[in-house]
């Protein structure tokens, strides 16, 4: 399969079977949070980061050890909460494979307890370009000037930028989409996270009172990272009904489920149709764009039966809440990805439980094969079901400003060239996404750094456009 570093080593991660013994050991966890246990289990995690730290002083070039998120604010919650680590490495790309190598260790030998992404190891010299180009990491990077702790080495934080009020929207912006790809992450594409209880309501908590106070610092400039004030402050039946959660491990609610998604969709929709008045990315209208036509290879993967099963299921299930379905390929994502993307309406969801049956629809009809990426399309915005991480968590949602390509094909207009779109693609070279990509997935972005330089971006989709 021919993919990138970053879209391919997570995707086989996230998709990857895990051992049931897991799911038990964090419900036993859970369940004897209590004194003296609590407190022992919190010596444990605290044993552990000393660990860690030690192991990475031992290592070359690093330059800061951080602790981030719960962790960070003694908010932990032993079998839920994760030891999220960044680690800030000079500017030798062999240094920083050590680092990356023992991350993964780490993560190994802590039963995943220590999570590894490549973006938790970041050059200093790259933290300024992470600041500028790259909404998620910049709104990582804000919570991280207020929140992260330096466990080792020098603070680097004072060195980035001040920020204007076009890199905050943005930032927000990119913060709440990255909560929507791991509420579906959680509740609709791994397998592992779509039957454990308290993994299911620890996301909603998290992406709820994420989206509230996200979206509060989008219109006011304040931000809050405590999800229970957060939840607080918004103060609707539904952060109450959060709020209100005691048991440590919660029974399955698909009410307060479906409550928590429709709030996340309502929400996103309505920051999204403020773009054309009010812009979140610089956007360069001197720009135009034009994409290839849908090629034979298009056509012949719409007449393979996982489509034909698909478009079935879709039309005998979901009746008027499916008004479309689309086969695409997109340059923001490998050559060899394809997007089943399903027109939906926003005055007629489909539900929780549609999305759910969906799931293992595709399961069943792509068995033994590379199954498309699905994206639920309401209006001009594209909601990732099946997220690859890490690569969605910085695509995050498909809008005409993030991934025009897309819109382009489904005959949306306008559809804008932005800064994220330029650094995306027209500096893919500055790129990390794009490490280790292969031959025919360079000549792309290259064909397309150039059109976009001379003033017309053209995006060429299919195999068949890139041949040497």
């Amino acid at each position: 399969m021919a993919t990138s570093k970053a879209d391919g080593v997570l995707r086989r991660a996230s998709n990857r079977s895990v051992p049931r013994w897991k799911s038990r050991v964090r419900h036993f966890l859970v369940w004897s949070s209590v004194p003296p246990l609590l407190g022992f289990y919190r010596w444990v995690y605290h044993l552990v980061i000393w660990g860690a730290v030690q192991a990475f002083r031992c290592c070359r070039g690093v330059v800061a050890v951080y602790l981030t998120r719960g962790c960070a604010k003694n908010d932990i919650t032993p079998g839920v909460s994760d030891i999220d680590l960044v680690v800030v490495v000079g500017p030798d790309e062999d240094e920083r494979q050590q680092v990356e190598n023992l991350l993964q260790r780490l993560q190994t030998v802590s039963g995943g307890l220590i999570p590894y992404l490549p973006s938790f190891v970041m050059a200093e010299s790259e933290m300024p370009l992470r600041w500028k180009n790259t909404a998620v990491r910049r709104y990582q990077l804000i919570e991280g000037r207020s929140v992260w702790r330096l466990l080792y080495g020098r603070d680097v934080r004072s060195a980035l930028p001040p920020m204007t009020e076009l890199d905050r929207i943005g930032a927000c912006f990119a913060g709440m989409s990255y909560w929507w790809v791991q509420f579906a992450l959680f509740l609709l594409e791994n397998e592992e996270f779509r039957n454990d209880s308290i993994l299911r309501r620890s996301i909603i908590i998290k992406a709820v009172s994420e989206v509230a106070s996200t979206f509060r610092a989008m219109q006011t400039g304040e931000f809050c990272y405590s999800r229970a004030e957060s939840l607080q402050r918004e103060n609707t039946p539904l952060c109450r009904k959060l709020l209100a959660t005691t048991t440590r491990i919660p029974q399955p609610d698909p009410a307060i489920e479906e409550e928590a998604y429709g709030y996340l969709i309502a929400t996103l929709l309505n920051v999204w149709d403020t773009f054309r008045q009010k812009p979140f990315f610089v956007v360069h209208p001197e720009i135009t764009q034009s994409v290839e036509p849908a090629t034979k290879e298009t056509e012949l993967e719409i007449a393979q039966p996982p489509f034909r099963e698909i478009s079935r299921h879709l039309t005998e299930t979901w009746g008027s809440k499916c008004q479309g379905v689309h086969l695409l390929k997109s340059a923001f994502y490998p050559l060899d990805c394809s997007l089943l993307v399903v027109d939906g309406d926003r005055r007629n969801l489909p539900t929780l439980a549609d999305l759910e049956r969906l799931m293992t629809i595709r399961e069943q009809a792509y068995a033994g094969m590379q199954a498309a990426q699905f994206v639920l399309r309401l209006g001009d915005v594209g909601f990732q079901l099946t997220p690859m991480i890490p690569g969605d968590a910085i695509r995050g949602l498909l809008t005409p400003a993030t991934t025009p390509d897309i819109f382009l094909q489904l005959g949306v207009n306008p559809v804008y060239w932005t800064n994220h779109t330029q650094w995306y693609l027209g500096e893919w070279n500055s790129n990390r996404m794009w490490l280790d990509a292969p031959p025919q997935k360079l000549r792309q972005l290259e064909a397309i750094a150039r059109s976009a330089a001379a003033g017309h971006v053209h995006y060429p989709l299919h195999s068949t456009a890139l041949k040497d």
